[in-house]
């Protein structure tokens, strides 16, 4: 039976407390506008630097958080978390675009990998969770349902070389009632455990 790689996708999570400020001059803390209840530029002493809106003190509105390790953030906060629309582009190269609830991806989001793999759909706390469709950069592809990052309930799966399988999932393994079809169009139908006929 083919085998179908399952990607695990890990979203960086990033939660960012506004400190105190630091000394006048001191080059970090608030170096611009206001950071109280307006729109200000606030730096950390670890590189890490936002600007964008605050509300008594913590990110809150719309802004761009730069973080040391080359993330960079561009969306909405609230008390301090993305929270909202935003795209978060990740210092290996794969780029997030979606909703965010308290710092994790969870709603309808769009994430390119930087090996061109993407993933359009439903998310719940950073992982693939609902209704979405996944495409490999090699040409395989499924539409279907997932369920903490794997596939679980009613999806079809397309092989680059044109096979596919139509049926039932159960934690990233064909699993319950489906059909797979092959090249030549000849078809096998029946009950699957962990991706396997045993039942026609």
């Amino acid at each position: 039976m083919k085998y179908i790689s399952t990607l695990i996708l890990v979203l960086l999570s990033i939660s960012i407390q506004a400190q105190d400020y630091d000394e006048p001059g001191s080059g970090y803390g608030c170096i611009s506008g206001d950071c109280e209840d307006g729109l200000g530029k606030y730096v950390w002493k670890n590189g890490d630097y936002y600007y964008g809106a605050w509300r008594e003190g913590k990110m809150h509105g719309k802004g761009t958080h730069y973080k040391g390790n080359g993330n960079i953030y561009t969306g909405f906060y609230r008390n301090n978390k993305k929270n909202g629309q935003g795209k978060l582009v990740m210092s290996n190269g794969d780029i997030y675009t979606g909703e965010f609830v308290d710092n994790m991806a969870e709603g309808y989001g769009v994430i390119i990998y930087s090996n061109k793999t993407t993933y359009k759909g439903n998310w719940k706390g950073n992982k693939k969770h609902g209704k979405g469709t996944w495409k490999h950069f090699s040409g395989d592809m499924y539409i279907g349902e997932y369920q903490n990052n794997l596939r679980h309930g009613k999806g079809r799966f397309v092989y680059k070389n044109g096979e596919s399988y139509n049926g039932m999932w159960s934690y990233g393994a064909m699993e319950g009632q489906g059909t797979y079809t092959y090249q030549d169009g000849t078809q096998q139908s029946g009950i699957w455990e962990n991706g396997e006929i045993v039942k026609q």
